[in-house]
């Protein structure tokens, strides 16, 4: 029916019409003529927007990538030939932006913000982002340029400032156009490819290392965003984002990001747009990238006070008097040049936090770094250092840090170099370029998401002085994970000494110290082996039964006779601080009794000054039996079905009996004698289970107790008191962030289990399997020069893996879920290791296939080791995957932390499924020990039971198993 009136009286009305633009004035009509001409052409732009953008994608206007390469901007600023250049900053204007040049207000603030910034520092300037080609607007391949370049001169001559504003309308558009789910993917491929073009084409290295920070203003914030996750594939490098006054729709994927600062005034209307018509920016969206991002720390929020969107009154307004005297040009400056020198203040003022259990543990004097003075070393006939160097990382402050570096104090260091001890040096990462690759993997911003930093406040051991730093490497995320500086390490072998005049940067230094690996986290700086006779002289048990005796008489062992019939002195084992659960870690009582102490102990600690008598004692802060770690097998158990019952049954079976109690079993499908010589390396595979009794632990009152899981070394030395074979184990912990204080990364026995105060030793069952298997160990040609084993593979992956849990990846700290934890990680960085491995040496880019044939006729051996690498890893796949395909993110060795069911929840649940077996931690030692079985390997399994002295209240429990 409206229809039909309106063609009723539709052409009643035309000459109404026409009389009354007849009755106009000259101007009128002009006036009238123009807004209709602009209304026409804003039209028929928008129309050909999303043409351009698929034409562009399509090839009509050229190759894709050749036709975004014009145009590719200049720097704000001359730069000197030799500067090198340590952040690129490239600025995406907002909506007002029709040919390369800027508005007034945004042009001082790009020269003010250049001249704050140092020279290393560079801002790239001259891009239109409101094209997928960076074509501007007056292009003269445009049809409408003509239109454009008309209302540049008037927009310029302040007499069509309405016209102008048909700028705005039309990129306003093209916004919308990046924030749309199906032109947008197109149109931010074409962005990032522009931002890609012009930062290679000012010197930006292809492999990528340097930081690059976007600069979005108004609609050049979402433009940011938007271009962000295609960016990042392209270069593997850090990327941050500064929204000013941004404009955004959430839809992308912004987690890719280091980190986003949304600097917006109180009274900037236009920004407040983004939350209403921006459905994913709503607060019900909790899955959008945008809310995700925001509680993972990704984002800060700026407030920038009684400021608006743009001149008057905005954000870059250099009139604009703010109640602290500054302008509001300034205050954007000095915030913006804050965050891209990484001095911003973003730290927010929170409630006092709970006390964690490592609070706890410190306030006893042998769990604190500073009692124990760096003083001579002991008599080598009863001490021997644990490694020739070793020292306590500290964290630099925040405008004293260096590149890939942080400070160490040396407590031990190789007799070259003894007139260190005591000082402090610098301690780096290699030059070496797979080193730099680890590096640059793993260094990341950390802002805290919400989560840390509630965890933080209720007893939880976080980075917390790590909070907000950029670009934070590895050694700053292992000697900031603690609130104190209190980690001791030892470094591993090699250790590349660099003078100082080497590295001017460091100069304030004597020298400077270069790792490969990460330093490996050690307790005590000496040990000694030792049997213990009983407490020490003036101890009366009978007087106070209840406490725990502290000092011990010992004899240590004499190499010449190999008995204990050394020296005998008197040690100090200070009582442990009882953990939250009111269990001591540790119990002294009855250690003389224990059936253990007839082989005798190893005692890691230093001098201290004993609390009681004021004698400088030797303070026993780890114990290890040494029948634990000889290569003396209890049982040698043969055959497949008699290895699984162990496997399944035996190993865990009756451990009431067991407590107190270690067993050393070697494993083996077939019967041959396995070559343990000294530098022989072991995979192993580490479990432990719960603690139980009437203390039981909170997380074992369930019905199922699932344990833990990790991997590490074990390593035969020729241990030098008593000359003879022994196994040194490391461990390689993925562990998330805790009340204990337990850090990711390289852990020796002594600190991860034998620690009395912080280690399993006394609390804990557990399972460590030494897996022996050549072709797992042994070196293959990859590259030239290189010719590292799937053992050192392994071992990268899991340093990488810790790095980031230390971190959290950026957002402070890591939590599990269904398909990323502590176990299915750790299985990740073992299939990634054989993956690459059988990849490498295969694809050798040094040989060609030929070549590679005759080098496998000419090494049989080796080739017939890596063709049992091949079977193991399609072994490995089968049993830690059932369901016959591997995971996406295992199969591409995706970054995939520990994380939350909101990640995807479904897909996070299918993963979850697939490597199902990978969850249990005792499941995925035994699959991956018969696996290793069945192609020839054997195993050594060797099992602790709650250690030490005697403790009744608690008893062990066993992972559980299906």
């Amino acid at each position: 029916m409206g229809g039909f009136l309106l063609a009723l009286f539709l052409p009643l009305l035309v000459p109404l019409v026409q009389a009354a633009f007849a009755a106009m004035t000259v101007t009128a009509k002009l006036i009238l003529n123009l807004v209709g001409m602009g209304v026409i052409a804003l039209l028929l732009t928008i129309l050909l927007m999303p043409l351009e953008t698929l034409g562009w994608w399509a090839g009509w206007y050229g190759d894709p990538v050749q036709a975004t390469a014009k145009n590719l901007g200049s720097f704000q600023e001359p730069m000197a030939d030799d500067t090198a250049i340590s952040h690129y900053v490239v600025y995406l204007d907002g909506i007002g932006q029709s040919t390369f040049d800027y508005l007034p207000d945004v042009e001082q603030f790009l020269d003010e913000l250049a001249q704050t910034l140092p020279d290393d520092i560079q801002i790239i300037r001259g891009l239109m982002p409101y094209s997928p080609m960076n074509r501007p607007l007056t292009s003269e391949d445009r049809p409408f340029s003509w239109f454009w370049n008309w209302v540049n001169r008037l927009k310029a001559s302040r007499k069509g400032s309405m016209l102008a504003f048909l700028i705005n309308l039309r990129n306003i558009f093209v916004v919308w156009i990046s924030a749309d789910q199906r032109y947008g993917p197109i149109y931010n491929r074409g962005t990032a490819q522009v931002i890609y073009n012009s930062l290679i084409n000012h010197g930006y290295p292809p492999h990528g290392g340097v930081p690059i920070t976007l600069i979005g203003f108004s609609g050049g914030g979402q433009i940011s965003m938007g271009a962000v996750p295609y960016l990042k594939e392209a270069l593997p490098a850090p990327i941050d984002l500064i929204s000013i006054a941004g404009v955004f729709s959430g839809n992308n994927n912004i987690l890719k990001l280091e980190h986003i600062y949304h600097l917006v005034g109180d009274q900037d209307k236009i920004e407040r747009l983004g939350p209403i018509f921006f459905p994913k920016r709503w607060k019900l969206m909790g899955l959008s990238y945008w809310n995700r991002s925001k509680r993972l720390g990704k984002v800060s929020l700026i407030n920038l006070g009684p400021v608006g969107h743009e001149v008057p009154g905005g954000v870059m307004d250099p009139e604009r008097v703010l109640p602290d005297g500054r302008t509001a040009l300034q205050q954007t400056v000095q915030w913006v040049a804050e965050i891209l020198q990484g001095t911003a203040l973003l730290k927010e003022r929170q409630p006092t936090p709970l006390p964690s259990t490592l609070e706890r543990y410190r306030q006893a004097p042998f769990n604190r770094a500073e009692g124990y003075p760096v003083r001579a070393a002991l008599p080598v006939s009863r001490y021997r250092p644990m490694a020739p160097w070793m020292g306590r990382l500290l964290l630099p402050q925040p405008d004293q840090r260096q590149p890939q570096t942080v400070p160490f104090e040396v407590h031990h260091a190789p007799e070259k170099y003894a007139h260190l001890i005591g000082t402090v040096v610098s301690l780096g990462w290699s030059e070496e370029p797979q080193v730099q690759a680890y590096l640059q993997q793993v260094t990341k911003d950390v802002h805290f998401s919400p989560q840390a930093t509630y965890k933080s406040q209720q007893g939880g051991v976080y980075p917390t002085r790590l909070n907000h730093w950029q670009r934070v490497n590895p050694l700053e995320s292992l000697a900031g994970a603690h609130p104190d500086d209190d980690m001791i390490v030892a470094l591993p072998d090699p250790v590349q000494v660099e003078p100082s005049n080497r590295a001017p940067l460091f100069s304030h230094y004597p020298l400077t110290l270069r790792i490969a690996h990460e330093p490996i986290q050690i307790t005590g700086l000496y040990y000694g082996l030792v049997k213990f006779l009983g407490p020490g002289a003036g101890i009366d048990l009978d007087e106070s039964p209840g406490d725990d005796p502290e000092q011990f008489q010992v004899v240590h062992f004499n190499k010449a006779s190999g008995q204990f019939d050394g020296v005998q002195e008197t040690v100090w084992l200070p009582q442990v601080v009882a953990n939250g659960n009111g269990t001591a870690p540790f119990t002294n009582g009855g250690i003389e009794r224990s059936p253990l102490n007839e082989m005798g102990w190893y005692i890691y600690g230093a001098m201290g000054r004993d609390a009681m008598g004021g004698a400088d004692l030797f303070v026993v802060r780890a114990v290890a039996p040494r029948a634990l770690f000889q290569l003396q097998p209890d049982q040698e158990i043969v055959g497949r079905k008699p290895v699984k019952t162990y496997l399944k049954q035996t190993a865990w079976g009756d451990l009431a009996a067991q407590k107190g109690r270690i067993s050393s079993v070697q494993l083996a499908y077939r019967s041959h004698q396995p070559v343990w010589n000294e530098g022989t390396r072991a995979l192993l595979v580490h479990v432990y289970g719960g603690i139980g009794g009437h203390q039981i632990e909170p997380a074992a009152q369930g019905p199922v107790y699932f344990g833990h899981f990790s991997f590490g070394v074990a390593t035969v030395v020729k241990e030098p008191l008593t000359d003879e074979l022994r196994f040194d184990i490391v461990y390689h912990q993925i562990y998330t962030q805790n009340p204990d204080g337990l850090t990711a990364g390289t852990m020796h026995w002594s600190r991860y289990m034998g620690d009395r105060q912080f280690g399993w030793i006394g609390l804990r069952p557990v399972a460590d399997t030494l897996i022996h298997f050549p072709p797992f160990t042994r070196h293959y040609p990859v590259t030239a020069g290189q010719e590292p084993s799937p053992l050192d593979v392994l071992i990268r992956q899991l340093e990488v893996m810790a790095a980031r849990y230390r971190i959290g990846d950026g957002s402070g700290g890591t939590y599990v879920g269904p398909a990323n934890n502590c176990a299915q990680d750790s299985n990740q960085s073992l299939y990634a290791a054989l993956q690459q491995m059988a990849r490498s040496v295969r694809s050798n880019a040094d040989y060609s296939q030929a070549d590679l044939n005759v080098w496998m006729r000419q090494n049989p051996d080796l080739a017939q080791d890596l063709q049992q690498l091949e079977h193991l890893g399609k072994d490995l796949r089968h049993h830690l995957m059932p369901w016959g395909s591997a995971r996406a993110d295992w199969a591409t060795e995706a970054a995939a932390l520990g994380s939350t069911l909101e990640d995807d929840p479904l897909k996070t649940l299918g993963r979850g499924l697939v490597s199902w077996r990978t969850v249990l931690p005792r499941v995925a030692s035994n699959s991956i020990t018969e696996c290793f079985l069945r192609q020839g390997a054997t195993a050594w399994m060797l099992r602790t039971n709650q250690l030490g002295g005697e403790n009744p209240e608690i008893a062990p429990l066993a992972p559980l198993a299906f």
